[in-house]
């Protein structure tokens, strides 16, 4: 019995040498949603008509299902690596605009272009910034979107602006910059259907 457990000594120290040496598990891959908590209160000057919703567009990487690092201030972007939006941003952030103005009451019906109603007005907008900024003391979810509402009656411009937001990351994890990115979604929102109110 003795003589066979010195035997497979050799071997179990080979198989323990292999084990620490073998690679590390490769991590799992992620994926968020784009979220903005729905509007809570209704505008007291609504839209008469369809307003018909486009996808958006988006600068260079921004409109990648990748989700966006940067360390200096937005100078040099990063794709994470296993951390994925569920669709594109351009299509995720569509759908919340269409959610948060149909739950505000901005207008009779709030649509996808998809839909081809023939609306009375249009939404589009091009994704300037999504992405997760590295701090010293926290990080920050910038969202950053330039929206305009086109009256499709005479092409005339009823709104245009680029709202901009930065929201503070609970620590430094990807988790807690898709809580801040949502958050900065719902204030940019919460904005852009005021500036459609006060119109």
């Amino acid at each position: 019995m003795v003589p066979r457990m010195i035997r497979r000594l050799p071997l179990i120290a080979i198989l323990a040498l292999v084990t620490s040496c073998s690679a590390p598990p490769v991590p799992k891959e992620q994926y968020f949603r784009l979220q903005a908590v729905p509007a809570t209160e209704k505008i007291g000057h609504p839209l008469t008509g369809v307003l018909e919703a486009s996808p958006l567009g988006a600068d260079g990487v921004a409109g990648e299902r990748p989700l966006l690092y940067t360390a200096n201030g937005g100078v040099k972007l990063e794709q994470r690596n296993y951390a994925y939006w569920t669709d594109l941003p351009t299509a995720m952030v569509r759908d919340q605009i269409i959610a948060y103005l149909r739950a505000a009451g901005a207008a009779e019906q709030v649509v996808p272009s998809e839909l081809r109603l023939g609306g009375a007005y249009r939404i589009q907008g091009t994704i300037k910034r999504l992405e997760q900024s590295a701090g010293e003391k926290h990080d920050t979810g910038i969202v950053e979107l330039e929206l305009s509402v086109i009256d499709e009656n005479d092409d005339h411009l009823v709104l245009s602006k680029v709202y901009h937001s930065e929201q503070p990351a609970a620590d430094h994890s990807i988790d807690a910059a898709v809580a801040a990115m949502n958050a900065g979604l719902e204030d940019v929102l919460k904005r852009f259907v005021s500036d459609l109110d006060a119109r």
